[in-house]
């Protein structure tokens, strides 16, 4: 007798929290499960009614994610290490769908495709997941690295890019404003002039926008070339995640 399951599926930002109403285009992230009894989409929704997960101190078995979220010392007056686990509820965004189960294991995938400001092609990702005859509820939770770039200001006086974690949660000099401080990140930007010249330059955080993620620079004289292209480039140094943007001048 076949016998239905249900899956659940959470895209975790790496070092984050869920890809939820702040994620770019949430609504166009795309979850497939491919088994032998066909393909199965599980909806992914963020709206007004649904959270990214919660941070938490400590680590609650069956509503906390695998993956920690680690704050860095912000200063050598700060030696510890800040760790924290994404707890989830009903109300938190995930795909999920009911399928039915093959009379015998086997090993399936999970098809993921998350967009990203850096490209017009989303992220794709593969999972597999062992499907048991005996097992009804499956509840998976998939890390999506990467940053989160959006252009600021280009002029010939001065550049800036906000940079964010995937799930949209903004970088800032640390909490409780957010958990992930400026310190933690390098922020450069490579320019191209009409004279085909290329020069790179080492962005700061924006101290006078404190809660949103800036990272800037003002040059000491103005730029007498024209710019044709601004490549933006993010790393956070204690996870590796990494995001670039391409603005044309």
């Amino acid at each position: 007798m076949s016998q239905t399951a249900n899956i659940t599926v959470y895209l975790q930002a790496l070092g984050a929290h869920y890809l939820g109403a702040h994620a770019y285009m949430v609504n166009t992230i795309n979850i497939k499960l491919v088994y032998t009894g066909g393909t199965v989409v599980l909806p992914y929704v963020a709206d007004k009614t649904s959270n990214d997960g919660k941070p938490q101190g400590s680590f609650t078995t069956g509503t906390c994610s695998f993956m920690p979220i680690i704050t860095i010392p912000q200063s050598p007056a700060q030696p510890s290490t800040l760790v924290n686990f994404l707890a989830h509820d009903n109300n938190t965004v995930c795909g999920q769908a009911n399928f039915i189960l093959g009379a015998t294991t086997e090993l399936a995938q999970l098809q993921i495709s998350v967009p990203t400001p850096a490209s017009a092609a989303p992220l794709q990702f593969t999972q597999s997941v062992l499907l048991i005859p005996t097992q009804s509820n499956y509840s998976i939770t998939v890390a999506i690295p990467g940053l989160y770039l959006s252009p600021g200001a280009i002029s010939n006086t001065g550049l800036s890019v906000y940079v964010k974690m995937m799930c949209g949660c903004p970088v800032t000099m640390g909490p409780p404003a957010s958990l992930w401080p400026a310190n933690d990140f390098t922020v450069y930007a490579n320019v191209v002039d009409a004279t085909g010249t290329t020069t790179s330059y080492p962005l700061s955080y924006d101290l006078t926008q404190a809660t949103n993620s800036l990272f800037s620079i003002v040059f000491t004289s103005a730029l007498t070339a024209a710019i044709k292209s601004v490549s933006f480039s993010a790393i956070q140094k204690s996870t590796g995640n990494y995001g670039t943007l391409v603005v044309q001048g």
